[in-house]
């Protein structure tokens, strides 16, 4: 093979990985950009592990030739290129539209039990503990996905990262030794390697889950009577795993090698493949985790107004649930059986030829193997993926969601649809049909086989798609069984609330409740106008908002009431508190708003969730350096004047000896005296005391958080090397004054 050649080969399989990768550069600095750059960042990662790192394994075994037969031209390479990337493309897919989905819906209830656990330990009636519970509110999922993935701070993904790598030798090693226990696989690492590596998956799946159940408590910032409790879990959870976790990794890996030192290669495969998953976990972190916490924030809240909940939903509704799961049924099961059989014979001409195709697959197979072959098992899988997994997500997505969106209820909608949907699948499998829902999705490894072929003149080396068979059995199956029979049915739930959710405007309102408690309610925006009998009920709350490019000054040929109604919303207005409570008003009084809600004068939202909390007078602000200099100050109230140099002494001292004398590396978050708390934050190399009357709430110390992060980040050069002059600190009561305004 010349020079000429040997680039030729190169740019035939750099080429499609180029072309994914030019359309970033175009719009790198948008939304999509962002996304798209995570996306493309999975994909090579995945090639790399997936298909590339497998040569290691086949180092010294000669390429297995993909023939040709008479009349195969340039065309067909092309196609196999084209094909090859589509399944790479099919194949990565899988995590983000299945495997994922699973770890982001399950953690949250995971996470509710450790809000249980700590609610038992505490004083009181449950009612009351319940009440006591608070939590950062979130902004709508679309406005948080793009602060994040604009800020490009992946400090929290790092730390994932590094606890699943510190986890799994333990867990493999562990894994192992009850395999050996059980005598249901054998003691070889090697023996058992397709249907193990299968397993690592699922069991990546399980350890991801449980982190981040703990990353839901500190992103939620879920508290008890003020104090926060889930971050002190997350990072105590964090720190004991690193502790012990690490020498005992360290002792596994040594282990594994004693035990069978020729497993070496495939023990660094297996660990590349856990990374892989982990990077990809990580890489839509901050996409999907907004849903995981609407979906925790609702468990909370029904668990808190269950009574009042389950009053609310309207049983007669379940009709709704029931036609459209039906409904979507029915779609899919005529796409399957009339469009998705007709495209298969078109493309593989039979369904005896599509079974020489997957079995000319097989890694280990012996013989030929022609390249129209190869092409078609890339073809396959680029055809079961948009059939089986695409088109049925899709639908299931879109009913359920006219499900949720008619039943008015989360729960009442997916469990009136979801039932339906896996009775009927089941009932189809059992009849030899494809259920909309696979409860027994086929167990195979995909990887690359070191290949090459002569379709373009020279012998164009290549790693064509292969797979092994890695069936489940014994204990591994029945581990596998908690993932593999839902993993599609939760796919469906989440895909849903991402879509209902991802788009909704999200709108927060304090309402006073007495001298001291005021109640935090958050409210999302509707798709259609109430029912009058929505309205005049009361049961559900809505909050009116003048809309965003809504002028007064050009509405002169509009009624008065419509100009009155519109000036009296300058702030937003719960509906209760304007509406009329005569009956002929409160009619007139509707119309008037469908009017200007159908015209976009308004917006109306809806109330999602809510809870009370205890009033805080803010007194004074300080802000510390890590030596004890203070560095800034900010006084609320005009009676509190206290020396800085004072205070900043005080904390010094205070910190200093706990720490000696306790021996503790906990943080100081909280000093109680009296009628006054005193909140501490920490940055990297700052931190934030704030003095308030009154007991500590989740609103304060998150403000409190954002202010020190804010500082931090917009001194960061200065704080670096700090010499000592407050010069630079003099224009920061705006700041202060935008983050605490009420």
């Amino acid at each position: 093979m010349d020079f000429v050649e040997i680039v030729a080969m190169v740019l035939l399989n750099a080429i499609p990985i180029i072309v994914l990768i030019i359309p970033y550069f175009f719009i790198r600095k948008k939304l999509a950009g962002k996304i798209y750059f995570r996306v493309i960042l999975g994909i090579m990662i995945f090639y790399l592990v997936y298909w590339v790192l497998p040569i290691m394994f086949q180092v010294g075994t000669p390429p297995l030739e993909l023939e040709l037969q008479a009349g195969d031209g340039i065309i067909l390479g092309i196609g196999y290129i084209i094909a090859h990337v589509g399944s790479l493309i099919a194949s990565f897919s899988y995590y983000p539209l299945v495997t994922l989905p699973f770890i982001f819906l399950i953690a949250p209830f995971i996470s509710i039990i450790y809000v249980r656990n700590r609610l038992r330990k505490e004083v009181g009636t449950k009612s009351e503990k319940l009440k006591g519970l608070t939590y950062q509110i979130i902004e709508s999922p679309y406005k948080r996905i793009r602060a994040d993935l604009f800020k490009g701070d992946w400090s929290r993904e790092k730390d994932i990262l590094k606890l699943l790598i510190v986890l799994l030798p333990i867990s493999l090693y562990l894994l192992q030794v009850l395999l050996k226990i059980t005598g249901v696989q054998s003691a070889s690492i090697i023996d058992d390697a397709n249907a193990l590596g299968w397993f690592i998956e699922i069991l990546f799946v399980y350890l991801a889950t449980f982190i981040f159940s703990l990353e839901i408590l500190l992103s939620s910032q879920i508290a008890l009577r003020g104090r926060n409790f889930g971050e002190n879990i997350r990072e105590q959870t964090y720190r004991s795993l690193y502790t012990v976790g690490a020498p005992i990794s360290i002792l596994s890996i040594i282990l594994f090698l004693v035990e069978d030192l020729g497993s070496i290669g495939l023990i660094i495969y297996f660990f590349a493949y856990f990374f892989m998953a982990s990077f990809i976990f990580i890489l839509f972190l901050k996409i999907f985790e907004p849903i995981s916490l609407i979906i925790f924030i609702k468990i909370i809240n029904w668990w808190k107004n269950k009574k009042e909940s389950k009053k609310s939903m309207n049983i007669s509704d379940v009709v709704y649930g029931i036609a459209f799961s039906c409904l979507a049924f029915f779609i899919f099961f005529i796409l399957n059986n009339f469009v998705f059989r007709s495209a298969f014979l078109l493309i593989f001409s039979s369904p005896e030829n599509g079974n020489i195709i997957i079995d000319s697959a097989s890694f280990t197979v012996s013989g030929s193997v022609y390249l129209y072959e190869s092409l078609g098992f890339d073809l396959m899988i680029i055809f079961n993926f948009v059939a089986l997994i695409v088109v049925s997500l899709i639908i299931a997505v879109i009913f359920l969601n006219l499900a949720l969106r008619f039943t008015k209820s989360m729960f009442l909608g997916i469990v009136t649809f979801l039932p339906i949907l896996i009775l009927l699948s089941i009932l189809f499998v059992m009849f030899g049909g494809n259920g909309m829902i696979n409860f027994a999705p086929e167990t195979y490894w995909i990887t690359g086989q070191s290949s090459y072929t002569s379709i373009f003149g020279f012998n164009f080396f290549t790693l064509r798609t292969a797979g092994f068979n890695a069936d489940l059995t014994g204990i591994l199956y029945y581990l596998a069984i908690p993932y593999q029979m839902t993993q599609y049915i939760f796919n469906i739930i989440f895909w849903s609330l991402l879509i209902y959710y991802i788009r909704k405007n999200f709108k927060v309102k304090n309402v006073v409740i007495d001298d001291r408690h005021l109640e935090k309610i958050m409210f999302s925006s509707i798709t259609e106008f109430p029912s009058y009998e929505d309205y005049s009920k009361g049961k559900i709350r809505y909050l009116i908002a003048k809309g965003e490019d809504v002028d007064l000054e050009n509405l002169a040929l509009e009624r008065d009431e419509v100009k009155s109604l519109l000036s009296s919303i300058e702030t937003e207005k719960i509906l209760e508190d304007v509406k009329p409570t005569d009956e002929k008003e409160m009619q007139r009084f509707y119309f008037t708003l469908k009017y200007l809600y159908n015209n976009g004068y308004i917006d109306l939202l809806k109330q999602e969730f809510s809870y009370l909390f205890e009033k805080a007078e803010k007194q004074g602000l300080y802000i510390i350096y890590d030596d004890g200099r203070g560095i800034f100050d900010y006084n609320f109230a005009e009676e509190y004047n206290h020396d800085p140099g004072i205070v900043s002494g005080m904390f010094s001292a205070i910190t200093s000896f706990i720490k000696e004398t306790t021996k503790s590396q906990e943080l100081l978050k909280t000093i109680d005296h009296g009628d006054i708390t005193i909140l501490i934050e920490y940055g990297k190399r700052i931190f934030g005391a704030l003095f308030i009357k009154g007991k500590q709430s989740t609103e304060v110390r998150s403000s409190l958080k954002e202010l020190v992060a804010s500082f931090e980040a917009k001194y960061a050069d200065v704080l670096a090397d700090w010499s000592g002059a407050l010069i630079y600190f003099k224009e920061d009561n705006k700041l202060v004054e935008r983050i605490f305004k009420d």
